[in-house]
Formats: C-alpha cells, structure tokens, sequence
C-alpha cells in the first residue's frame, strides 16, 4: 500500500490530501502537527503500524501491521459546527458503526468514543483541538479499528474486553473497502450534527441502554445510574436509584456496566 493506490481506493471521498506511514508512532500527532501548518478541511493521516497511539485518557492504542485501521482526519470547523464540538467523538463512533451494519455486524456505541461488537471494543475514537491564539484552527478525529485478531490485544493489556471485525464475521475483511465505508459515512452525517436525526441515531445505539452502569471520573465519587439516553450537547443522561437525572460530560471517565442489578 502507498498513498497513490490508497487515492484510487478513496475514490469519490472529498478528500484533498493524504499522508500514508507503514509505521508510525501516532497518526494523531501527525495530524495535529499537520493541521498547525494548514493541512485542508478533510485531510487523511493513515498508518499500517501505529507503535504510540493513543486512547482518551492517555491509554495505548497499538495497531500491528496489516491488522487494523489507524487513521486520522482533520477537520476545519465551520461556523454552525462550533457550538456542536461535543458531538465530533459521537459523529467518529457512529461512522464506525454504521460502516459495520454494511459487514452485517450489529454494534453499539459505549459513551463517549468507542464501539463494542456483542459487548466488545472493536473501535475506539479521539478528537483533540488544534489552537491559534485561543482560536480554534482544526478538529482531529481519530479513529482506531481493530480488524484481523492480530490486533486484538491479550486480556492482560485491556481495561474493557476486544475483539476484531474479523473474528465476529468469520471471514478476512478488505480493510479498505471498510475504511472508505467509515468515511464516506463520515462526510455525510457531519452535515446533520444539529439535526434531530443525527441524536436519535446515535442514542439509538447507545450501548447499556436502561441498563446499570457506574461512571468513575477522577476525584469524584462514583456515579451509579440507568443509560437513560444522550443530551443535545452528546453528554449522558443517567436515572439514579431516586428517580433523579444527572448528565455526565465527556472527559477522563470511565463507563462499566454493573451486571448484578436488576432492571427497572
């Protein structure tokens, strides 16, 4: 692979340039390094190997060769998309799945940024900002799929279980044809961030819905509550035992279910 034949593949996208690694340390970095120096609006960074990604909260994110998909896209804001920043993580994830639902794969959205096959990460998405005196230049998505088992890593190394495209089909995946769906999905639901529509999908594959879940968040006492569904501004509504709703808003959090609860 180069980025010539990544072009052909990409073929219709609206993407203005590419940069392609066979190893990298983080396609992120890349990019928002790129987007200082003026990269397009829809610029793609992509890497085989990725040796130094990372997830939210500074967690590794290592995608061998041949395996996955590494890839970040940056974004120029425009202006009605400003007050809509929250939504980026949402608007990655939901590419993700959608682009799956064309593999025959039923997925879910886990608040904020990943995506779980039967109850599994398979993806994982990162948005960081790229400032100009207290500017905002670019939005970087980043997303990180798990595709062939080598990808997968041991149950020691994770805080949540994996799993990989591949494995829930049952027969190899052309990470290409996968990578174009996940965009081409990409650039048509970014019109709809302010759109009705684009909230009902998202809260429609809202992982652990009306289910228990507790929410650790640094410093602060643990949250208990029922998924009840997402905000206008993508944070996550919870139903506590007293019947009260809290909203929790994206940051260094941490989502578990809690299977022993019975369902109300």
């Amino acid at each position: 692979m180069n980025a010539d034949i990544l072009w052909d593949k990409l073929a219709g996208l609206p993407i203005p340039a590419i940069k392609w690694f066979d190893s990298i340390g983080s396609t992120n970095d890349v990019a928002l390094e790129w987007a200082e120096k003026g990269a397009p609006d829809g610029a793609l960074v992509i890497a085989d190997h990725q040796s130094a990604g990372r997830g939210r909260m500074q967690r590794r994110w290592i995608t061998p060769a041949g395996s996955a998909l590494a890839f970040s896209l940056i974004l120029r804001p425009k202006d009605e998309e400003m007050t809509r920043l929250t939504l980026f993580s949402g608007l990655g994830a939901l590419s993700v799945s959608k682009a799956l639902d064309e593999l025959g794969l039923k997925s879910e959205i886990k608040w904020p940024n990943d995506v779980l096959i039967a109850r599994r990460k398979a993806a994982g998405v990162l948005v960081e900002l790229v400032w100009q005196a207290e500017q905002l230049q670019a939005l970087v998505v980043g997303i990180g799929l798990n595709v062939a088992p080598a990808s997968v890593p041991p149950p020691s190394e994770v805080l949540f279980p994996a799993t990989c495209v591949e494995t829930m089909l049952g027969k190899e995946t052309n990470r290409w044809e996968l990578l174009k769906s996940i965009l081409r999905h990409l650039f048509v639901l970014r019109p709809q961030l302010s759109e009705t529509s684009f909230m009902k999908e998202w809260e429609g594959r809202l992982a652990f819905y009306r289910e228990w879940v507790q929410v650790e968040q640094p410093n602060q006492a643990i949250l208990v509550g029922q998924v009840a569904g997402i905000t206008d501004e993508g944070g996550l509504r919870l139903l506590t035992e007293n019947q009260d709703f809290i909203v929790v808003t994206a940051g260094d959090i941490r989502l578990r279910p809690i299977e022993d609860k019975p369902l109300v």
